[in-house]
């Protein structure tokens, strides 16, 4: 296993090198993706868009640019924003706890949302609970984060005259309340959102394994019902489990970003956003280096984790 795990490893490199250049020249080739017309305004003339040019260091030739770029990275040296010159590394520390905590958050709901009401579809089959969990799992799929998101916000101030705290960011061991009112919702409506289709694998994985003969022998043999269930059963439903929690941990990583912009939380995800619409190319190269290396090290966690879960896999 650890050599199937060092040679994935040792692939992340060239993936990301792969990443770099294909974003890198997209952003220069694609029209109207010039940052300094941007910057220099609509009445501004081709002297001052080729001075920022000069400026920004994009009068270079594209492999010179890129050379440079990479080089500077593989220093610890992200560059600056093209808008307010601010230092991007100071700002990716900054921001990244506030991301990293709606994801992981959301990521826990969806689990155990997922997960405990996967399993109680399944061994309630065909009762009141089985047509709530399968109805809500397909609303869960089919409705938009970004809708449910905006209704969090404007039911509670109709309704309570409730105004979630929105914006900012504030540490759990500093104000444990005020994370906990501007985290949780938004969390719970991408947690839910994942959760959907985490239940529809649980149920039916669930339903196939309690039909199996070694559960039947278990139930034969007096063992209570849920110790069937959580030490036979479940232990057999982990790896497409696993499969699916990657899944959604890469679903959920994406719609952060919506949750983000939302409710104006000062995270990685209005950052990207932001840049993007800017056009601000270090910003939106290092972030997609970033999630890219993000959502290959989940898959490589998920394909690991099978020998754990599974002793009969073997990796070569």
């Amino acid at each position: 296993m650890w050599r199937y795990a060092l040679r994935r490893i040792a692939f992340l490199p060239v993936i990301i090198f792969v990443v770099s250049v294909i974003t890198f020249v997209l952003l220069r080739v694609l029209p109207d993706q010039d940052p300094a017309v941007l910057m220099a305004g609509q009445n501004a003339t081709p002297q001052q868009v080729q001075a920022i040019h000069e400026l920004l260091g994009l009068d270079k030739p594209i492999v010179v640019q890129y050379i440079d770029w990479m080089s500077d990275v593989w220093r610890g040296d992200l560059g600056e924003t093209y808008f307010g010159r601010r230092d991007i590394g100071a700002e990716v520390l900054r921001r990244f706890p506030a991301s990293a905590e709606l994801v992981l958050l959301s990521l826990i709901v969806s689990v155990i949302v997922g997960v405990s009401f996967g399993v109680l579809s399944a061994v309630m089959r065909n009762s009141s609970l089985d047509y709530i969990v399968r109805l809500s799992a397909v609303f869960g799929q089919s409705i938009p984060d970004f809708f449910l998101l905006i209704l969090l916000i404007i039911i509670p101030s109709i309704i309570w005259n409730y105004a979630a705290p929105i914006g900012g960011y504030v540490a759990p061991w500093d104000d444990p309340l005020r994370n906990i009112r501007i985290y949780v919702p938004p969390s719970l409506i991408l947690g839910i959102g994942g959760a959907a289709g985490i239940m529809r694998l649980q149920r039916t994985t669930m339903l196939e394994v309690l039909g199996s003969d070694y559960v039947r022998t278990a139930r034969a043999k007096g063992l209570g019902a849920w110790n069937v269930i959580i030490g036979h059963a479940m232990r057999n439903t982990l790896a497409p489990l696993v499969t699916v929690i990657g899944t959604s941990f890469t679903v959920i990583f994406a719609g952060s970003v919506i949750a983000e912009r939302v409710m104006s939380i000062d995270g990685l995800g209005v950052f990207f956003l932001d840049s993007a619409i800017q056009r601000d190319f270090p910003v939106v190269q290092f972030l997609v280096l970033y999630t890219a290396t993000v959502v290959i090290v989940v898959n490589l966690i998920v394909d690991l984790s099978y020998a754990i879960i599974d002793p009969r896999v073997k990796y070569r």
